[in-house]
């Protein structure tokens, strides 16, 4: 026998009502008169308790109903079996989903997280399948699901202890959705047999910190099948701040670099110092002391060491959460850039290319720029001087065209314009697969006698490949923007198909704008209309500086600054000529090789200064931490509801197994109602409890003496 609600058995305590009302003597109701105590004072009956009980049946009948009623509502049924073994609960899919973001770098959050997982194992029953996968920005499965429900799973939870020991955080940002989602694929996608013969859950170990992206899961919807256990842990010591470097137009050229300190919300810290460092080893030198309230950031400006050292990283100090209190930067030094142009333009003449191309150069403090002027018509001795860049604004001569070509297949970079059918005519070796539609003027209104009333006549950029190195400065939607730029003309080509070059940008109207064609490791630029004032409105608009600073990142490499690189992000490479095995080593000193066709680096896997070698060149370049890997203050779960998750509790073996029996009583209870029969007993009972009572009065009254 058991009882689903056994709770109201409580209502038993009520048997004691009919016992205390049969054991007190109440006051006689009828009243007879005698006239020999008239004269006497009233004294009302004093109440006792009786000594014995009376009418003891309906006593009895009455206990009886109320007993009754309370195991009705106590709804009993009869078990089956009187214990539900835990070998017989079914199997679960777990997926423990464990977080190795930087942020898991602080106080004792790895240790926790740990803990935390061989907790969750020690739960883990013979037929439960466990995984174990671990995200930073991206996802990793550690130890798999069993593919086939065939296999056995008895000794995953030790296989998961043994993987576990070789995981650790990485520097990498947080992207908590792309993990969520995919985790939730990967249940998703069992097979019919799995899925029926198991639960699926994921078990979400993490520190929740507000840095963590969840775009992934605003267009994604959440299986209901698949249930979300969160593990939020939290630091002993919530206080953390951080330090960057603003980079903007100035960079780290200015003689007092402007830096930003952020501290975060749940910190409890207020006051920093923060100073120039050269290496590990050394301290900070005369640091600077700032206020920044919890949730706030300040902007300081923070000079340049004045004893002629260079200094690699800004240091905070002040704060115990040491993962991001260093920010990592390229000394600026001023690199000699060599340019060869073949053309006829003059370096004064402000109608032409050259002009408006030195004029953007000209304020460059980590540039210095030298133009050599080479005639189209003879051979090109630029393939010994090496420059980093050509420009080519004149049709070239069969032994230039040679020595061009190259100077690119060796890695060299030109830019050369379209300015007619003999200019594209000599570059054919580049542009094989480009043909010119005709040679004169294809916007139709603008030549070299119109007037500046015509100038109503123009084209736009229409349409930009934003991913290009020209153009990714510009992806942000604040800068996009290019229809404030009217090409008053341009030269009109076709690329034909199947075709090999590149089109960059294009007109408003679908003719190619700017191409690219790559040849041996070098490339190609070409432009099909002029920037000068008399073509177009490009030299004058504020895209050109950076468009020509992008250009020179390209062919020569960015400068020796403090460029807005972060961890696992690709690092575009410098161009670079067939030097011997270009190596790039890590700030751990480790030493990866770049293949000769590489432009990005993939493996930026920790924050510090990186240098490229390649052949007697060397290139730095700083790697930091992600800035949202530093809003470490918790997030509010309800954030993950709204995006459509589904949570649930954790419970163990005995907690599932009590409730699979509470699930079975309950069936067994509906099934067999014992509660209607108890009522009808109780009924019963009550009926035959007020006959009794009624004959009963009968007789009392029949035996009381008749009064005259």
């Amino acid at each position: 026998m058991g009882l689903l609600a056994p709770l109201y058995l409580a209502g038993l305590t009520a048997l004691t009502l009919p016992l205390v009302l049969h054991l007190i003597r109440r006051t006689p109701r009828g009243r007879q008169t005698f006239s020999s105590l008239m004269f006497l004072s009233p004294s009302p009956p004093r109440l006792t308790r009786r000594s014995r009980l009376d009418h003891v049946l309906l006593l009895l009948l009455r206990l009886g109903a109320l007993t009754l009623l309370a195991i009705a509502f106590a709804r009993p049924f009869l078990r089956e079996a009187a214990m539900l073994p835990l070998d017989n609960l079914g199997g679960r899919r777990l997926a423990i989903l464990l977080d190795t973001s930087a942020s898991m770098r602080r106080g004792d959050l790895w240790q926790q997280a740990r803990a935390k997982v061989a907790e969750v194992l020690k739960d883990v029953g013979p037929k439960d399948d466990v995984a174990l996968f671990t995200f930073d920005d991206r996802w990793h499965a550690v130890v798999d699901f069993a593919q086939d429900a065939s296999e056995p799973t008895a000794g995953k939870p030790e296989l998961v202890r043994q993987r576990l020991s070789g995981v650790a955080p990485s520097w990498r940002s947080t992207d908590l959705a792309k993990a969520l989602v995919a985790v939730a694929g990967e249940l998703q996608a069992a097979n019919d047999q799995r899925r029926l013969a198991s639960q699926p859950q994921i078990v979400l170990v993490t520190d929740l910190a507000r840095g963590s992206r969840l775009d992934a899961l605003e267009a994604y919807q959440w299986p209901d099948d698949v249930p979300v256990v969160v593990h939020a842990l939290a630091p002993n010591r919530p206080t953390n701040a951080t330090v960057r470097l603003v980079v903007d137009e100035e960079s780290t050229a200015a003689a007092e670099p402007r830096v930003r300190v952020a501290n975060a919300a749940n910190s409890t810290g207020e006051e920093f110092f923060v100073g120039w460092q050269q290496g590990i080893d050394h301290e900070p030198r005369k640091p600077l002391s700032t206020y920044v309230p919890a949730g706030q950031s300040r902007v300081i400006r923070l000079p340049w060491p004045d004893d002629g050292a260079t200094a690699d990283r800004i240091v905070l100090k002040g704060d115990e959460t040491e993962f991001d209190n260093t920010y990592y930067v390229v000394p600026p030094v001023a690199n000699e850039i060599k340019v060869g142009w073949i053309g006829d333009e003059l370096a004064d003449d402000t109608e032409s290319l050259r002009y408006y191309f030195e004029l953007a150069l000209a304020d460059d403090p980590l540039r210095k720029i030298e133009v050599s002027t080479h005639r189209p018509d003879e051979a090109w001795a630029g393939a010994a001087a090496r420059p980093g860049l050509v420009v080519v604004t004149s049709a070239l001569s069969a032994q230039a065209g040679h020595s061009l070509s190259d100077y690119v297949n060796k890695g060299g970079t030109v830019l050369a314009f379209l300015k007619d059918e003999a200019v594209i005519t000599s570059l054919s070796t580049f542009f094989d697969d480009v043909a010119p539609v005709h040679a004169d003027v294809a916007n139709g209104g603008k030549d070299a006698e119109s007037t500046n009333s015509d100038r109503h006549l123009y084209s736009l950029l229409g349409e930009i490949d934003f991913t290009h190195p020209l153009f990714a400065a510009f992806a942000n939607p604040r800068y996009s923007d290019f229809t404030k730029i009217h090409f008053w003309r341009h030269r009109a080509v076709t690329v034909t198909e199947p075709a090999t070059t590149r089109i960059v940008a294009r007109f408003d109207n679908g003719d190619p704008a700017i191409l690219e064609r790559e040849a041996g490791v070098g490339r190609v630029i070409a432009f099909a209309g002029g920037w000068q004032p008399d073509e177009s409105q490009l030299a004058l608009s504020s895209k050109f500086v950076p468009l020509i600073h992008a250009l020179l990142d390209l062919a020569c490499g960015g400068p020796s600054g403090a460029a807005n690189l972060t961890v696992g992000r690709p690092v575009p490479l410098p161009a670079r000529s067939t030097s011997p095995t270009p190596t790039i080593e890590k700030p751990d000193g480790t030493r990866v090789v770049v293949g000769p066709d590489a432009r990005f680096f993939e493996d930026a896997d920790q924050p510090g200064i990186f240098r490229l070698h390649a052949g007697e060149k060397e290139f730095l370049f700083a790697v930091n931490l992600e800035s949202s890997e530093s809003n470490t203050a918790p997030m509010e779960p309800e954030r993950l509801e709204q995006l459509g998750v589904r949570f649930a509790s954790q419970l163990t073996r005995d907690q599932r197994a009590e409730q699979l029996r509470q699930q079975r009583d309950t069936e067994l209870e509906s099934h067999q109602q014992l509660w209607r029969w108890l009522l009808v007993g109780a009924l019963g009972l009550l009926l035959l409890e007020t006959w009794l009572a009624g004959r009963s009065a009968e007789r009392l009254q029949a035996e009381l003496p008749a009064v005259a």
